[in-house]
């Protein structure tokens, strides 16, 4: 079964690491997307996409949950210092909505 979610939601996470630890959880995720069996379910990355800071880690299944809540993480920190901003890409996912910045 071909992975269309993960690597969207990687490359989201790869655009916003700064730090060699952001680089390393990536790399984990990729070789745990490697190995399972299943996609990340479409409409929970939607709504973590769109509203990371609003978003239940909870949603995301383990053992993914940690990588959620790295990329929460990450989007706080970015936006309180000089990291690269999030920006919703609403054609990442197919989703024909509004980009918000």
């Amino acid at each position: 079964m071909e992975k269309v979610v993960f690597p969207k939601f990687i490359e989201v996470m790869k655009r916003l690491s700064v730090e060699v630890n952001d680089h390393e959880i990536c790399k984990r995720l990729e070789a745990l997307m490697h190995i399972g069996k299943e996609d990340l379910n479409l409409d929970s990355v939607k709504n973590l996409l769109k509203n990371p800071l609003e978003f239940d880690p909870r949603e995301i299944p383990e053992p993914y949950t940690m990588y959620v809540k790295h990329f929460i993480y990450m989007v706080k920190r970015n936006e309180k210092g000089e990291g690269k901003k999030y920006i919703y890409d609403p054609t990442l996912l197919g989703d024909k909505g509004s980009s918000r910045g």
